[in-house]
């Protein structure tokens, strides 16, 4: 690939990824609200599966161009500030941490329940990690960055491998001691049936061709290995509510847009039995949402970019006291982001398959 500098942004016409259809409507078109890609992007539905995707979408080659050097998920310990208040205060298993938990202090301890009610509120269910089943547990991260998930993976017990197209990001998870191969997970070559468990988390609506990657995870995981992701719920009152300004739209990063729906039938149809769908108890796209508005109210203040900002920087005690309605939202399922968990297919689904 040549020099970015010399580099202009290219856009290609494209059929549904999913069933490969070329017959959409447009839902609606917008701009990069977070970084500015020059442009207007359009969404489409396809008339046949009602999958959502842009067309025309930025061309494999010079997609690279969208994402800046401050993009959010690239930037250090990006995957800690997913989970602040989880990450802040809890030591993973075999790790030292010689912070005193706030809950567990004396005041803390003056209070009853106030420890059990701390998790309730802060377990977002963004990200899973199964407990190990043998001694030789292999896990793979599309995505991995800058490698903060693949560190909690470890402390877990697990192997962890990472997957990152971003050359930067992957070498800092390289220095962390992780085997990281640069590029896709197509290119990859890893051997059939190599993983016990993959992760994707926020990879899947970025990608040009979801079938393919699935695909390729399935030939690359162990018979009824693990596949567990996060997307954005394309299909929530969020998205209604705030359209063009809709923080998880990512225009034009994010190609693809999914619901719980578009999401077992991708899932099924490319021998996956889908074991669980849960909406997150997570409000950061409101937040998001909220400053992108304000911004475009008083572009010259700056409460609206702070405001956005939070999204990717949240704080503990905010996370905290948005917990409550991010359950009420979860429980209706009204989520804004998805986690997906899933299970390689290998003959007819077994009563005795339970969830890690």
């Amino acid at each position: 690939m040549s020099d970015r500098s010399e580099q202009h942004l290219e856009f290609e016409q494209t059929p549904c990824p999913l069933c490969g259809a070329d017959d959409a409507r447009t839902v609606l078109t917008g701009r990069d609200n977070l970084y500015d890609v020059p442009g207007e992007f359009r969404l489409v539905r396809c008339r046949n599966c009602r999958h959502v995707y842009m067309n025309p979408r930025p061309t494999l080659e010079t997609i690279g161009l969208c994402y800046p050097a401050g993009y959010g998920p690239h930037q250090a310990d990006t995957e800690s500030r997913a989970e602040p208040a989880l990450a802040a205060t809890q030591p993973s298993p075999g790790k030292t941490d010689e912070r005193t938990p706030w809950y567990l202090t004396s005041w803390g301890r003056l209070i009853p329940g106030l420890r059990r009610l701390y998790y309730w509120l802060a377990d977002s269910k963004s990200e899973i990690i199964p407990p190990v089943a043998s001694d030789f547990g292999r896990a793979l991260e599309l995505g991995c960055a800058h490698g903060g998930f693949l560190t909690r993976l470890r402390e877990a017990g697990w192997t962890a491998v990472g997957v990152e197209l971003s050359a930067e990001p992957a070498q800092c998870a390289i220095e962390r001691g992780f085997e990281v191969h640069v590029g896709t997970l197509e290119s990859a070559g890893f051997s059939a049936g190599s993983f016990d468990v993959v992760f994707a988390w926020h990879v899947m609506e970025h990608l040009h061709d979801p079938r393919a990657t699935l695909m390729e995870i399935h030939r690359v995981l162990k018979p009824r290995g693990w596949f567990a992701f996060s997307v954005p719920n394309f299909g929530c009152w969020e998205r209604r509510v705030f359209g063009q300004s809709w923080h998880a739209l990512e225009l034009p990063r994010h190609l693809q847009h999914f619901t719980s729906r578009s999401l077992t039938r991708l899932l099924a149809g490319n021998d996956f039995d889908v074991v669980r769908v849960i909406h997150q108890r997570n409000l950061l796209n409101i937040t998001g949402s909220v400053g992108i508005v304000l911004q475009r109210w008083f572009p010259r203040a700056s409460i609206g970019r702070r405001v956005t900002a939070y999204a990717d920087h949240p704080t503990m005690w905010g996370q905290l006291a948005m917990a409550p309605l991010a359950k009420f939202l979860a429980l209706i399922h009204q989520g804004g982001r998805l986690t997906v968990i899933a299970r390689r297919r290998e003959g007819p689904p077994s009563d005795k398959d339970s969830l890690p």
